[in-house]
């Protein structure tokens, strides 16, 4: 079915962009890793985290899994512990994307909105790609502002990186 290659891929690039973000994060000083700016999530070890915890979370209501402890922000859990949590997780949420029927619905219950409602499969796997975009966007910001060069993380990178670039 061409629509399940297509979120394969939304999440494959999602994967990529996570690990490349990662890599280039791994050379930051603690000073740097607590650093944030107006209108982000938190620092950048904070959002790393955060980012790493949500990949998880929707995998696992998507798996019908339990879903795991959340690792901490503070303190930093460090590089591998992190790098362990994104491949977990990253890995769960494509093996979904290979399993995501378009008719089912996935509870969810959040705090903004408060409450607890359905949502279509379709929708909630939205919500996981555009999530970890805009997060990892966040960090981009924080990373200019330091003065280091943020990882290309855009399509064009991961098109080019994946080898689908066919010469006419």
């Amino acid at each position: 079915m061409p629509d399940m290659d297509l979120l394969v891929e939304f999440f494959r690039h999602n994967s990529m962009m996570n690990q490349r973000l990662l890599e280039a994060c791994r050379k930051l000083s603690p000073e740097q890793l607590d650093a944030t700016a107006t209108g982000t999530y938190g620092s950048i070890g904070g959002t790393l985290v955060h980012i790493a915890n949500a990949q998880e979370g929707y995998a696992a209501r998507l798996m019908d899994t339990e879903r795991p402890e959340r690792l901490p922000d503070d303190p930093f859990p460090g590089f591998e512990t992190l790098r362990e949590r994104f491949a977990h997780g990253d890995a769960q949420l494509e093996e979904a994307s290979t399993q995501a029927d378009q008719d089912r619905k996935v509870q969810v219950t959040g705090d903004d909105p408060p409450g607890t409602w359905w949502m279509p499969v379709s929708l909630f796997l939205l919500q996981a790609v555009n999530h970890g975009t805009e997060h990892r966007s966040q960090v981009a910001t924080i990373l200019t502002r330091l003065g280091v060069e943020p990882p290309n993380m855009d399509g064009w990178t991961y098109i080019d990186a994946s080898g689908q670039f066919v010469p006419v």
